[in-house]
């Protein structure tokens, strides 16, 4: 099976790398030799986002880290991108340029999302069971700020106030998941993920939802999927997410880390130009482009 993991990264998210990058190291190690784990990258350091001559950090100081742990990735076959043009970039464009006809299974990663070791070799194995023409396979997370989180969130974790998520500790997520060594499917009727730590099944990422030609930046793209898969399996589309069991991911900056997390420093140290907000644009349309794909798929 050929795997690819899309991480696309902004400057003040490179030591979010270097813990990620750390933890594809050691899953490594729990990977089948069968399977050929690609890892495309993308460092952004758009001028049209930031402005490199005002800012006090040069890009050369995180192209330069970025190389350095890099590193890490050796065992896979790791595609380096650094996109330095001046012009609006961000996952939306990776998401499109990452698409290659060898690829069985996307796995979207998000830089400060803490995931155990084991995790990307049992979603791997998964989704080799699963007989859908479309699935999704996501992790467990801690709570959430509102209940529609709550179908995807650990037992572990069930009995903390939705206005008190925030408050978690890290690092207790990691020793609990730490103790659990097995991992099973469960699938669940209402699609609920956010592409922190997602496996999508080639069909799903390339034809149910792929991210269209004139999209650029950043969007909701998980909100837009979400709104067509669901649609689309309410209308009998052979479409199914699953929830692997017994594995938790969950954001670094919670916690005693919720204020500083590990990027203040770098964004506070950068000049960041004034420009329209993408993800607010994106928002706003997000219905139009699922109706749109819904009508597409239920004319074809």
């Amino acid at each position: 099976m050929n795997v690819k993991i899309i991480y696309h990264l902004m400057p003040w998210e490179i030591d979010y790398a270097l813990l990620s990058f750390s933890q594809f190291k050691k899953s490594h190690y729990y990977l089948s030799k069968e399977d050929n784990v690609i890892i495309e990258t993308c460092l952004n350091l758009s001028s049209y986002l930031i402005n490199w001559e005002e800012s006090k950090l040069p890009k050369e100081f995180f192209i330069e880290k970025y190389n350095q742990i890099s590193n890490l990735l050796s065992n896979y076959n790791h595609i380096k991108k650094i996109y330095e043009e001046d012009k609006l970039y961000g996952h939306l464009d990776l998401q499109k340029e990452c698409v290659s006809p060898e690829v069985d299974y996307y796995v979207s990663v998000c830089p400060d999302i803490y995931f155990h070791e084991y995790l990307l070799g049992y979603m791997i194995e998964g989704a080799k069971q699963i007989k859908n023409k479309y699935f999704v396979i996501t992790p467990q997370i801690s709570k959430l700020w509102d209940n529609s989180w709550d179908i995807l969130v650990n037992p572990l974790y069930q009995n903390i106030p939705h206005s008190e998520w925030n408050q978690v500790d890290i690092y207790d997520i990691m020793f609990n998941d730490s103790q659990s060594s097995s991992a099973q499917l469960t699938p669940i009727s209402q699609s609920k993920y956010a592409g922190w730590f997602d496996l999508y099944n080639k069909a799903f990422y390339e034809d149910l939802v792929p991210v269209q030609e004139d999209w650029t930046g950043y969007g909701s793209w998980d909100w837009y999927t979400l709104i067509v898969s669901q649609h689309f399996k309410n209308n009998g589309g052979d479409f199914q997410q699953y929830v692997l069991e017994g594995k938790t991911i969950f954001e670094y900056p919670v916690g005693n880390l919720l204020d500083s997390g590990f990027g203040s420093y770098y964004k506070n140290n950068l000049t960041l130009n004034s420009t329209p907000d993408q993800k607010e644009t994106f928002k706003s349309k997000v219905s139009e482009f699922a109706q749109t794909r819904l009508n597409q798929l239920f004319t074809q």
